[in-house]
């Protein structure tokens, strides 16, 4: 049943508040990409926002909530540019998802070192955003190649691989990018078939051969 009224187009009082939410969100991403999440003050976010102080607990009730919300905001962009729309072969829709997400990070490089690649910083609220993240991409991949993620050994091979996928992406990153983009997707689907074999090791049951061809066809 629909709401009642839930069809009236926001108000102006909303679309203000709106506003001003998205303003805090952009100046935090900014903050927290170029600066330690304790270096970083309400204060000076209100102030890059140009929105009262007391606005900022409002919205996302203090500095630990509107961290874990920039924490997702990053995901969200990222899965975003990895979203192609491609219908190609499930290989090469990985290997397409793996150049647009070496992309964006290169193209949002402080955003990527500070808000994607590395754990989320102190606090839980802000971890538990980060692995989110992280889930969405596995299940992503897993829908491509045909795995069940929820599958014990499908989920611990498959967080070994985005722990080793990030640290290739930030190795590539703090080195200057001195191996080419494509290099370093291939580095990627061999890491992902690696992974993918040892959940064999992990369940020997497990019939992944299917599944192995094509992540190579």
């Amino acid at each position: 049943m629909t709401r009642p009224g839930a069809d009236r187009p926001p108000t102006r009082r909303q679309l203000a508040a709106e506003q001003t939410r998205r303003k805090l969100l952009a100046a935090a991403l900014d903050a927290f990409s170029r600066r330690p999440y304790a270096e970083v003050t309400i204060g000076g976010i209100a102030r890059s926002a140009g929105v009262a102080h007391g606005l900022l607990s409002h919205h996302f009730n203090g500095k630990e909530g509107l961290y874990a919300e920039a924490v997702r905001e990053a995901g969200r962009l990222l899965r975003a540019a990895q979203d192609t729309g491609s219908d190609a072969p499930p290989a090469e829709r990985i290997r397409q998802r793996f150049r647009a997400h070496l992309g964006f990070l290169a193209g949002h490089e402080a955003l990527a070192l500070n808000l994607i690649l590395r754990p989320a910083e102190v606090t839980e609220v802000a971890w538990q955003a980060f692995e989110s993240a992280r889930r969405d991409g596995v299940r992503a991949i897993c829908g491509l190649l045909g795995l069940d993620p929820d599958d014990a050994a499908v989920r611990s091979a498959m967080c070994a691989f985005t722990a080793a996928a990030d640290e290739m992406a930030l190795q590539w990153l703090k080195g200057g990018r001195a191996v080419g983009a494509d290099a370093v997707v291939e580095a990627l689907v061999e890491l992902l078939e690696g992974a993918i074999r040892s959940a064999r090791s992990l369940a020997p049951g497990l019939d992944l051969d299917e599944v192995l061809v094509r992540l190579r066809a």
